[in-house]
């Protein structure tokens, strides 16, 4: 959640939700509340089904969708006979990444973990670290990333050196595969 401008040029591969949210326009933060109840709960609820889904399909998927019988629409047997599976198929998850979400919020990590506090289903996905949760300061773009606790650590972002693609569709033609992060060339220095 930030502004626009925070992530422009940047090539995130499918990795990206992007909410945008001006933190000197929400003084005193209704507008960060709303959007974090109902994005965490909803994106960290899909994030965790495909995790699971993804890094043990057999047990918390539902394997391949070929032979499955829907069941009382609450999940899918294999053929006639077995568990009932609620999970995920392999179908749906081969492309996605197991990764464990990340929300980065353009705020202070006071107002930010303050928001989290009052919303019990929140404090929940984050002390329990089904979410990890990082902020940005709109000024100096100092990262903090939550540790548990209450407690936010500095994230020296400083070494990363991006490459440079000079368009983010020429990048990814023709592959399929996860693409790291990388910088796009502004388009006006593309013909330099």
């Amino acid at each position: 959640m930030g502004r626009r401008g925070t992530t422009r040029g940047l090539f995130l591969d499918r990795r990206a939700f992007l909410i945008s949210y001006d933190k000197d326009v929400d003084p005193e933060g209704r507008s960060l509340a709303a959007i974090l109840g109902a994005v965490v709960p909803v994106c960290g609820g899909i994030n965790l089904e495909y995790y699971f889904s993804t890094v043990d399909n057999e047990r918390y998927g539902c394997g391949t969708k070929l032979p499955h019988n829907v069941t009382g629409l609450l999940g899918v047997m294999n053929g006639m006979q077995g568990d009932l599976r609620t999970g995920l198929t392999w179908q749906m998850v081969e492309i996605h990444e197991p990764v464990r979400i990340l929300f980065i919020v353009e705020n202070t990590p006071e107002r930010t973990l303050a928001t989290f506090k009052a919303n019990p289903l929140l404090w929940e996905f984050l002390e329990n670290r089904w979410i990890r949760l990082a902020t940005v300061d709109s000024t100096s773009a100092e990262i903090r990333m939550y540790r548990g606790g209450g407690h936010f650590e500095t994230v020296d972002g400083s070494e990363v050196d991006l490459p440079t693609v000079r368009s983010s569709s020429e990048y990814h033609l023709n592959r399929m595969e996860h693409l790291p992060i990388v910088r796009v060339q502004p388009q006006d220095s593309r013909d330099s």
